[in-house]
């Protein structure tokens, strides 16, 4: 959980401007706090992890792009649902304990609709919800399609969560660049990456804000107004607050319907959230 709150910290400071060149994730949605949560970290070409946690453990799913349940996981369109028993199969064993951290990482999942045009006699519409391997993490014990098949597509998104360095996510996850980021970490954004580990350790403690001289440090220049706006509201989400904790304006509903530009479609509600959380 530790990595997970880092990582979304990490993200949301890199559109401060502040200098942080490689965050270890882009695109990130946190549900939840820190005793009961999840956290979805994106591509942005299609492919996702979720983990989430509870007091119990941890459960973890991915997505690689054309390959969910049916593709992976050995179901049919005539046996998918759209519902969560879909994407059980990647976490075989899964011990009942971890049932409300599977329902988060479940919940933080896409899902596909489509038209059956294969052999099958069942022309109907089906539902898949995207998922294609995953683990669990109960106490000592750990398992899933993971660690059965560790290089099946989707793996690699969940495999650096195996390989944390001091409750942080490695830069592996950004491939080609990952020396780099890890030469720049330890060098000319070293400060930066101190503050953000000391406010999350500050904020495992309980809520809490950046100081003023951390502030201070992170908006070198002085970010787009609506930036720092959108920043401030997504770290408020999980307990991290400005100096004097100030009331934020709510953030105003974006026009009805919204567009797909790709598609020439309008948007439904779940993605114009996710859209609004990414610019943010």
């Amino acid at each position: 959980m530790r990595a997970a709150l880092r990582a979304y910290v990490e993200a949301r400071v890199e559109r401060l401007g502040c200098g942080l060149a490689y965050p270890v994730c882009d695109y990130s949605e946190w549900t939840g706090d820190v005793h009961r949560g999840a956290l979805r970290t994106d591509s942005g070409c299609g492919d996702y992890e979720v983990v989430a946690w509870t007091e119990a453990g941890v459960v973890g799913l991915a997505y690689e792009k054309g390959f969910g349940p049916i593709d992976n996981l050995g179901l049919t369109p005539d046996t998918v649902t759209g519902g969560p028993e879909d994407v059980r199969p990647a976490v075989p064993g899964l011990p009942s304990e971890l049932e409300p951290a599977f329902q988060l990482a479940v919940g933080k999942l896409d899902t596909v609709s489509d038209l059956y045009k294969g052999k099958l006699p069942n022309k109907r519409m089906y539902s898949e919800l995207l998922a294609g391997v995953g683990f669990w993490l109960h106490g000592d014990r750990v398992a899933g399609t993971l660690f059965d098949d560790p290089k099946c597509p989707g793996a690699k998104r969940l495999v650096p969560w195996g390989m944390l360095q001091n409750g942080r996510l490695p830069f592996y996850v950004i491939g080609e660049l990952a020396p780099l980021a890890a030469e720049r970490a330890r060098t000319v954004e070293a400060p930066i990456h101190a503050i953000i580990d000391a406010v999350v350790d500050r904020r495992l403690q309980g809520p809490t804000e950046f100081t003023p001289d951390e502030i201070a440090t992170l908006l070198v220049k002085p970010p787009d107004p609506k930036q720092l706006l959108g920043v401030q509201r997504l770290l408020q989400k999980v307990g991290i607050t400005w100096p004097g904790s100030p009331e934020l304006p709510p953030e105003p509903p974006l026009p009805r319907p919204l567009i797909n530009p790709f598609t020439g479609k309008p948007y439904s509600e779940p993605e114009i959230e996710r859209l609004m959380k990414r610019n943010a």
